[in-house]
């Protein structure tokens, strides 16, 4: 009579086990997303102090802050290119989908360059010189806009497979 007994609450021990290291992945993957927010939107960020030199007319300033948030994002990608998922099932799908988001996202940040660097022509620009440099920067915003759809698909994927990644291991 105890041995079903046992063996029921072995199997119910069992099957409420998380597993550890999906769990562990998904929690790194998690702390990334506040990281890219942080560096999107957060407080003193290189994205805020980008807009603050843009205010002041400071170009050269908005874009050393703009190479500070390549570095952010470069390293927010690297590490997690690095995190450890061979062994965890649907792990390396959910990696390639934040990175290929995260990598859209900063192409999205890092498009403003471009914009920085007409806006600072079109300043020092008169007549139909300025014009063409503001038309040209309203040229840049139309590409942005493809560059948005962008972001919002590979957040998609992103998402999709962190739905598939939970439903694995269900977290």
């Amino acid at each position: 009579m105890k041995k079903p007994f046992i063996a029921i609450f072995l199997l119910i021990g069992l099957a409420g086990c998380k597993p550890k290291k999906a769990i562990q992945l998904r929690e790194a993957i998690d702390q990334k997303e506040k990281t890219a927010f942080n560096i999107v939107v957060g407080k003193g960020g290189a994205e805020e102090q980008k807009l603050q030199c843009l205010i002041k007319g400071d170009f050269q300033g908005a874009l050393a802050a703009l190479d500070r948030e390549e570095k952010d994002f470069d390293r927010l990608i690297d590490s997690i290119r690095v995190l450890p998922a061979a062994d965890i099932k649907q792990g390396e799908p959910l990696k390639a989908a934040a990175v290929e988001y995260y990598t859209a996202l900063k192409t999205l940040q890092l498009f403003d360059r471009n914009e920085v660097a007409q806006q600072e022509a079109a300043r020092r620009m008169k007549g139909d010189s300025a014009m063409n440099a503001y038309k040209k920067i309203y040229e840049l915003n139309v590409q942005k806009q493809g560059m948005y759809k962008n972001v919002y698909e590979k957040d998609s994927v992103f998402h999709e497979a962190k739905k598939r990644f939970n439903a694995e291991h269900g977290i």
